[in-house]
């Protein structure tokens, strides 16, 4: 059922707005009615461009914002009180917009008289396979506050596999696109004010000086055509791999990447071990289980590696056969999740892999940067060095001339 964004006067004369499902705009209006607000407009939800990117990197709503709302929910839940007020009570008590139209959105289905987790699946806003077969094995269970708390911890841990995997590469990326652009003013606007009272001396000048001349040309003569070039080939790369056999490719070579790809499948695994453990214990089939753990992988070459270890379980292997088969991961992980089947205790032995590659994952971070960071600020000092080292030698070599 599609959901509509409305305004609409309370008995009151109080503008309220919110989140409704219905059938058709008529069908939004005549519930709004019977509620006894008078409709001033009323909108279709429509897919957010970020949601389109989401899916286009396989993550879904905020994984910070969804977790907050399960724990939320849990806590209310174990106090007593009923799912729809504790709905409404998040509702009334939401941070920020967004976490107050998704929880409406979750609450209309709910009031309609669907179970929780059919809300969260109807709801505008994508919520992860994960989420929704765990919620909805805990309102089997009737344990559905415990389910809600393991959930939240969940994607709090996945959030922070991927801002540890975020922070590895953004902050280097940061510092040396600010020295670009610092570089490429000083080349574009400094430099050249400078040195043209080099141009009218007819001294030869050093080297370094005419190196930095030359450079200095380049950026005014091509710079703004290099700029639209790079441009250009981002828009094309993003182009190309909106396709997904391309993606897949690109996929696979980032595993191959030193570093970088040990990092992706690091994240992925722990994801992935950790969406399966949660799901196994809190009921979940183990084929439905695998399914959806599978799903969460963001790395296409890796998650076609998994939805091929969940085609071997289905034929009847054992897990840790089918991952040694299809070669995921490391020797380590096969043997934990051997040790689990052998013991059933698969679920905590999933946990504690994803434990270890998320420890493995946060060191290997932590190491990189401290060795990366005083590099990169030693080279970017060298450049502007340089650049200050060309501009200074003529004009020493010119006072020591008068």
């Amino acid at each position: 059922m599609p959901a509509f964004d409305y305004s609409a006067y309370d008995p009151g004369g109080k503008l309220v707005s919110g989140v409704i499902a219905a059938d058709s705009e008529r069908h939004a209006r005549r519930q709004l009615k019977e509620n006894r607000l008078l409709p001033a407009s009323i909108a279709l939800v429509r897919e957010k461009p970020q949601r389109r990117f989401a899916r286009l990197f396989g993550h879904g709503v905020n994984n910070f914002d969804l977790s907050l709302l399960l724990r939320q929910q849990a806590i209310l839940i174990n106090s007593g009180l009923p799912l729809e007020d504790s709905l409404r009570m998040t509702i009334e008590q939401a941070e920020t917009e967004k976490q107050r139209r998704m929880v409406q959105s979750w609450r209309t289905e709910i009031v309609e008289g669907r179970s929780f987790s059919e809300a969260l699946r109807r709801s505008p806003y994508r919520i992860p396979d994960s989420i929704i077969a765990g919620v909805g094995v805990g309102e089997e269970s009737g344990h559905l506050h415990e389910v809600l708390n393991r959930l939240a911890d969940e994607l709090e841990v996945s959030a922070e596999n991927r801002k540890t995997f975020s922070r590895a590469l953004m902050y280097p990326a940061a510092l040396i696109l600010t020295s670009v652009i610092v570089v490429a003013i000083m080349m574009t606007w400094v430099v050249p004010k400078i040195t043209v009272v080099f141009a009218h001396s007819g001294r030869e000048l050093p080297l370094i000086t005419r190196i930095v001349v030359a450079m200095s040309e380049f950026f005014q003569h091509y710079g703004l055509l290099l700029g639209l070039v790079v441009a250009g080939l981002a828009v094309l790369g993003f182009w190309l791999l909106q396709n997904r056999e391309r993606r897949l490719r690109w996929h696979r070579m980032l595993l191959k990447l030193p570093g970088i790809g040990r990092w992706l499948q690091m994240s992925n695994i722990a994801d992935w071990s950790r969406s399966l453990g949660i799901l196994l214990q809190t009921g979940v089939p183990a084929l439905a289980a695998l399914r959806i753990a599978s799903s969460v992988v963001s790395n296409l070459y890796l998650r076609r590696k998994m939805e091929a270890v969940t085609e071997s379980m289905r034929r009847g292997s054992s897990l840790h056969h089918a991952l040694e088969e299809q070669q995921v991961g490391s020797g380590f992980l096969v043997h934990m999740v051997g040790s689990g089947e052998a013991s059933s205790e698969l679920d905590r032995m999933l946990l504690r892999v994803a434990d270890y590659y998320s420890a493995r994952l946060k060191n290997s971070v932590d190491v990189f940067l401290k060795l990366m960071n005083p590099l990169l600020i030693v080279f970017m000092g060298m450049v502007i060095l340089g650049i200050v080292a060309a501009v200074m030698l003529p004009i020493m070599d010119m006072n020591n001339m008068i």
